[in-house]
């Protein structure tokens, strides 16, 4: 029980408040407690006050399944290399990027009237990754090795092929490209040391150890 809440404690805090609220989520949704149609993303009825769906489109894969389990590893394995390795001491600022990353996929989603975007976070996710890992090579199920960046495209075709629309992996993919290119590609053209546009204040202050350091 110590090893598990260990585990538990080593995953960075934003991946694993994220993590937490997805697999409470749908343990809430498989024992009936909340039903999936409270949760998609509704804009009339956030009109009328269901501020809530905002939140919890981004937070509902599927109830209990090995469907899943599937997608709760693949937040877990990209979202913990983002925060570990390119926003350590930084928190705030990878933050920041789920944060700029969600308005943008709401506002797709206003266009195409997509109910769910968890899985289009999680993608957008692997996509800044794999722009910034560019040398690194990944097995697929020990069938096919690719590079990095081309591993987004793989799961659209892989889409495709399965006879599933990829809209989701698509708009993950488009803020995805957003955000990195704000984020690394410009500062470099326009020869800015930091970023172009800051963390917000009220971010930085809650990580208020970090920006001591």
């Amino acid at each position: 029980m110590v090893e598990l809440e260990q585990m538990y404690f080593s995953i960075p805090v934003v991946t694993r408040i994220w993590l937490t609220l997805a697999f409470l989520t749908a343990g809430a949704v498989t024992f009936e407690f909340l039903n999936p149609l409270s949760l998609y993303l509704n804009f009339k009825l956030i009109r009328e006050g269901e501020v809530w769906r905002l939140v919890t489109c981004f937070l509902y894969f599927d109830p209990f399944s090995v469907h899943l389990f599937f997608h709760l590893h693949f937040l877990h394995f990209n979202s913990r290399r983002l925060e570990e390795h390119f926003y350590h001491r930084r928190t705030s600022r990878y933050l920041y990027m789920l944060l700029f990353g969600a308005v943008i996929l709401l506002a797709l989603a206003a266009v195409l009237d997509l109910p769910f975007l968890s899985h289009s976070l999680v993608l957008m996710v692997l996509y800044v990754w794999s722009r910034r890992n560019p040398d690194e090579h990944l097995s697929i199920y020990g069938l096919v090795t690719l590079s990095a960046p081309y591993l987004a495209y793989l799961l659209v075709g892989l889409d495709f092929v399965f006879g599933s629309l990829p809209m989701t992996d698509i708009i993950g993919i488009t803020a995805g490209h957003i955000f990195w290119y704000i984020e690394d590609i410009l500062p470099r053209l326009l020869k800015r040391n930091k970023e172009l546009v800051p963390t917000p204040g009220f971010l930085v202050a809650l990580f208020p150890h970090e920006a001591a350091g």
